[in-house]
């Protein structure tokens, strides 16, 4: 077996363009970690059948592949629009109705009733991600007559922005709580909630999650003003946080995102939780070979900065090149991660003095693993694990090595593929002869290799890991 050429996750999403057996295993084969399923578009049946091929591909291949479910949440979108598209120039008056209408030459249906009780004249309206850009200048009960500032293509179902405004809903609708049963029903992995506010939208999904006797990786997406001041709240109610940069850097100052990207991964970092860096990665590959020199710059820099995973979304989903995208993907990770690595002792203890000295025994573990992995050269870091946390711990600090994670459960294995450096293994018995076993039989280790594993020694009250052996595979 070998591992994969890069520690950093790759997220894809599938779609119209790479739904297909083979296409998912040639996103495999180029370095996809998690498969993304988007739930604001497709039918069930399709995401069912989506989750077959996923799952038939991923073991068939021998490599593991989480499944992520995204939940649409309040996001007000753009009906159906005739042909799928419509232009819009500049100077043009477009109409956006909530009339049940499809879309055509100046009328853009949407799906939001009361979309005109949250706009006035003189307001602006952001489509697609802040691309194209519409000026209000007049309001009726059921329309909002606007003039085209900046124009472009305009797809079906895109997202529609208006800083500032006050959606009167929650964040996670009924219709959410419906597409998170399905999700259980068909074991997806992790949950995105989308437009997260404050932890109570964190919550309100766990509680759904636990009354169904299931358990779901929950992951807030991080796009709206709310979030960003309600972070820390955020992230100690879920699992994981996404910096979702299209609605975000709509909703607040775009100047501010790339120093706001950084401090949110920090906090991750520091806190154990994986930071997935999503929107407009690669976006240029939707239509082209190669990306632009400016995209390459953006994903080594969200690798730089800490994040565990990167997410690839229209380019997997509708665009030419799905596999060209993540094989990119994997590229730049491969040469950013190459770099981190040539002074990744500087790297780890640097991450290590930001975590405050006070902890739990963990805490303690996984600060001395990095103390010795500054003194021996060991191959791997093994851990067997029971929820993941001690795996994500250790990953935080970054190290060189691979964090192989022994557990018993499928569930926490696919977790962890959000983790940067971590491969997950399941096994029958999470002791040292059976790990021992596991790297030897599949390759990955030979007589004579160093490794540093972790343990839970049972010595008086104290539960969990708390001890580290260095010893060379026998």
């Amino acid at each position: 077996m070998r591992l994969p050429s890069h520690k950093t996750k790759i997220i894809a999403t599938i779609g119209p363009a790479s739904n297909d057996r083979r296409t998912i295993e040639s996103l495999i084969k180029a370095g996809m970690s998690v498969a993304r399923l988007n739930f604001s578009h497709g039918t069930f049946e399709e995401h069912k059948k989506a989750i077959k091929r996923i799952r038939e591909a991923s073991k068939k291949l021998g490599r593991r592949v989480a499944l992520l479910g995204d939940l649409p949440g309040v996001k007000i979108r753009v009906g159906k629009l005739l042909g799928g598209k419509i232009e819009l120039r500049r100077n043009q008056t477009v109409t956006l109705t909530t009339e049940d209408v499809e879309g055509m030459e100046g009328i853009i249906p949407v799906e939001f009733k009361d979309f005109p009780k949250l706009v006035s004249p003189g307001d602006t309206i952001y489509l697609s991600d802040g691309f194209i850009v519409l000026k209000v200048v007049k309001v009726t009960e059921k329309e909002v007559v606007c003039k085209v500032i900046v124009g472009g293509t305009l797809y079906s179902h895109k997202g529609i922005n208006v800083p500032n405004a006050r959606i009167p809903l929650e964040a996670v609708t009924e219709r959410d709580f419906e597409i998170l049963e399905f999700m259980i029903e068909n074991d997806v992995d992790i949950v995105g909630i989308s437009f997260v506010g404050s932890a109570y939208d964190v919550l309100k999904v766990r509680r759904f999650i636990k009354e169904h006797n299931a358990r779901l990786f929950v992951v807030a997406k991080i796009e709206r003003p709310d979030a960003v001041r309600n972070f820390d709240e955020i992230l100690s109610a879920a699992d994981g946080v996404m910096i979702a940069r299209g609605d975000l850097g709509v909703e607040m100052p775009i100047e501010k995102l790339p120093i706001l990207q950084k401090k949110l991964i920090e906090k991750a970092v520091m806190a154990g939780k994986p930071a997935i860096v999503a929107t407009q990665m690669l976006e240029s590959m939707t239509t082209e070979k190669l990306p632009t020199r400016a995209e390459v710059t953006d994903v080594a820099n969200a690798i730089l900065d800490g994040a565990d995973a990167v997410m690839l979304s229209e380019e997997t989903a509708v665009g030419k090149y799905p596999v060209d995208a993540v094989r990119m993907m994997a590229r730049i990770a491969r040469a950013t991660e190459g770099y981190r690595e040539s002074f990744g002792n500087v790297r780890m203890l640097e991450w290590k003095e930001k975590i405050p000295k006070k902890g739990t025994i963990k805490d303690a573990i996984t600060r001395s693993i990095i103390e010795a992995l500054q003194v021996i050269d060991a191959r791997y870091i093994l851990t067997p694990t029971r929820s993941g946390y001690t795996a994500r711990l250790i990953s935080r600090f970054r190290p060189k090595q691979w964090i192989l994670a022994f557990t018993r459960d499928e569930k926490v294995a696919n977790s962890l593929m959000l983790s940067y450096g971590v491969y997950p293994f399941v096994v029958e018995s999470d002791d040292e002869a059976e790990i021992l076993q596991v790297i030897k039989g599949l390759g990955l280790a030979k007589e004579e290799d160093t490794v540093l594993l972790t343990k839970g020694a049972p010595v008086g009250k104290t539960v969990g890991t708390n001890t580290i052996r260095i010893f060379q595979v026998p």
